[in-house]
């Protein structure tokens, strides 16, 4: 287990917050699958545990690598994951992580999108992964493959995902209360196309490939729990800039210039949302990635 990048999720937060939509997404990704119960899995991006425990659950004589380049997820998911002896977590990127065997399932939930070169992370994919095994009869379908070795299991972030909360965010930045802290500014996410995605999955030669987007929504009670959600996930690069921009050194002043920032958002989403006559609702696009490695 290595501990060498410094951590920038509020890991705690992340592990109350993501229970009715990250943890909902994977639970249903983890049953896109027939598991025989001795796969063994990478969970890539496994952020808290929260969904490694589910998969170790499905693999008792197998094997679960909990792999996240966070090291405040790593000490959560260490807490998380200290009863499963079928779990190994390792500290590292999931696009050029080491591993002691290969593994016959890659999964991985509401992490992809934060990957800027998808063709590179299918190539890494494809490194780590044994190869399907065919047997004589099968089909091309895959959904007669779905317990085979060599699978991607992937839903991530598409195109168009949060458009209408992203589009206050930037509108907020490059406000003129903000600009200067955005001038050098990129989205760390790259949320795709199916069919871009497809046509990366083909070109580094998976087999078996559906990819398609569909669309998901999340309510959330009142104004704190969706703040606190938007804040912990969705904002958490916007603050983060705020923090490396300023030349101002003191804490408290850095503190007040994220909470302005925040405010004004909350604000802004406040007004939209009640000319839509609902408030506190999230308007999600998910990225659905299955394929084997022949």
């Amino acid at each position: 287990m290595r501990h060498r990048i410094k951590g920038s999720w509020d890991a705690h937060a992340y592990d109350q917050i993501s229970y009715p939509v990250q943890y909902r997404w994977g639970q249903q990704v983890i049953e896109w699958r027939r598991w025989n119960g001795n796969e063994v899995v990478m969970d890539a991006g496994c952020g808290t545990g929260l969904l490694t425990r589910e998969l170790a659950k499905k693999v008792p004589r197998g094997k679960v690598y909990a792999v996240d380049i966070d090291s405040n997820m790593i000490q959560q998911a260490m807490t998380n994951l200290q009863f499963f002896d079928n779990v190994e977590i390792v500290q590292s990127s999931f696009t050029d992580v080491k591993l002691a065997r290969k593994v016959d399932v890659i999964f991985s939930n509401s992490a992809f999108h934060w990957v800027q070169d998808h063709g590179k992370a299918f190539q890494s994919f494809w490194e780590i992964l044994k190869p399907s095994k065919i047997h004589k009869g099968d089909d091309s379908n895959y959904a007669s493959q779905t317990d085979s070795s060599g699978q991607l299991l992937i839903q991530c972030g598409a195109y168009g995902n949060l458009q209408d909360i992203i589009t206050v965010l930037e509108r907020i930045a490059y406000s003129h209360q903000f600009y200067a802290y955005f001038t050098d500014w990129e989205q760390p996410w790259h949320f795709a196309k199916p069919d871009e995605t497809d046509k990366l999955l083909e070109e580094a030669g998976y087999v078996n490939r559906n990819v398609h987007s569909t669309k998901d929504h999340a309510v959330f009670p009142n104004r704190n729990v969706y703040a606190k959600f938007i804040k912990t996930v969705i904002m958490k690069s916007y603050l983060e800039q705020l923090s490396l921009s300023s030349n101002d050194n003191n804490t408290n002043d850095n503190e007040k210039l994220k909470a302005l920032f925040f405010d004004m958002f909350l604000n802004e989403i406040k007004k939209y949302s009640n000319r839509l006559g609902e408030q506190w609702r999230l308007d999600f696009i998910r990225l659905n990635i299955i394929a084997h490695k022949p």
